[in-house]
């Protein structure tokens, strides 16, 4: 998937990876579309399955989005990494899926990172935020899930959203979480719990 940067460009473009040109360039566009986003996004992550993806946004916000068109009924967005207190709303800069559960994590602006059940659309697990100087959150910039799912490792940085003047000079750090069954496995869904 390719990407536009700006609010006015949100072109997103598919690829087909597994026809590569020459230097190995995509050359196939499978599908054009717009974000389904209003505002500059910041990350985008396939599913596991490849059938969709979920793209992360400027404004806090964070879209499920699925490739096929008869899955379209199935797309939806939700609010994350937002402060009600402070009034505050927080870039989405890094989505990855766990391996195993295909359950998602954000990390944002905001210093903190959650894990989500896409499928019942449930937060899992949420965590406080990383303060640097005056109690301000250090934003995490990056994140990922090794390869069986057990660790989660996030990047936490300036992410240069506040302008350099802001920026709170602390020190990076990479951080790494070991990540349970109980906080990552995916959760009956409510309405199908209802439905029996």
């Amino acid at each position: 998937i390719g990407t536009g940067g700006s609010d006015v460009d949100r072109n997103l473009l598919l690829y087909d990876l597994s026809r590569l040109g020459p230097n190995m360039t995509p050359t196939t566009v499978l599908s054009q579309s717009n974000a389904p986003l209003k505002k500059q996004y910041r990350c985008v992550s396939i599913f596991p399955d490849k059938s969709g993806y979920a793209i992360g946004s400027i404004e806090g916000r964070v879209a499920i989005w699925y490739i096929d068109p008869s899955q379209q009924s199935k797309n939806f967005a939700f609010k994350c990494h937002r402060d009600k207190d402070l009034k505050s709303i927080c870039s989405v800069n890094a989505i990855s899926f766990h391996p195993k559960f295909h359950t998602l994590s954000t990390a944002g602006g905001d210093g903190k990172w959650n894990f989500w059940d896409k499928d019942s659309k449930q937060r899992l697990k949420a965590t406080n935020a990383i303060l640097c100087g005056q109690n301000r959150p250090l934003p995490i910039t990056c994140s990922g899930f090794n390869n069986t799912g057990e660790l989660f490792a996030y990047g936490v940085s300036y992410d240069w959203s506040m302008g350099a003047e802001n920026n709170p000079k602390c020190k990076n750090y990479v951080l790494i979480h070991n990540a349970t069954e109980s906080e990552t496995k995916p959760r009956r869904s409510l309405n199908s719990s209802r439905r029996r």
